[in-house]
């Protein structure tokens, strides 16, 4: 399935497809957490080259923000990158591991996120 302009991840991919990779990476990388990250529509920022990410569980979650923050070449000091799961926004100092057991899509495993900026945001 080819992805097309605005097309979100799973809109893209089947749900079996989604669910054999996750199953695929977990098994190979059993520390590792499978996350999407995808920008709102409107957000005025750049979209990521790629959305699909492995990142080890043990990280904060400001340090894989921090990571999206280099890939979309913003100042990690002072620029603002709102993330969030759902309509959930992100404590910047939980672990990976317990956002993702928490938040992780229920048919396919991947932990999906969304980041906008202050003015997409509202503020």
């Amino acid at each position: 399935m080819q992805k097309q302009k605005n097309q979100t991840y799973k809109d893209s991919h089947t749900l079996e497809d989604r669910k054999k990779r996750v199953q695929e990476q977990l098994a190979k990388y059993p520390e590792m957490i499978p996350i999407i990250v995808e920008k709102i529509p409107g957000c005025k920022l750049p979209q990521l080259q790629k959305v699909k990410f492995l990142v080890n569980s043990s990280f904060s979650f400001n340090e894989f923000k921090n990571t999206i923050k280099k890939k979309l070449n913003l100042d990690e000091k002072t620029s603002t990158l709102f993330m969030y799961c759902g309509k959930n926004l992100m404590n910047e100092h939980d672990k990976l591991k317990n956002i993702y057991d928490q938040y992780k899509d229920p048919e396919d495993g991947f932990l999906y996120l969304h980041y906008a900026d202050a003015e997409t945001f509202g503020f």
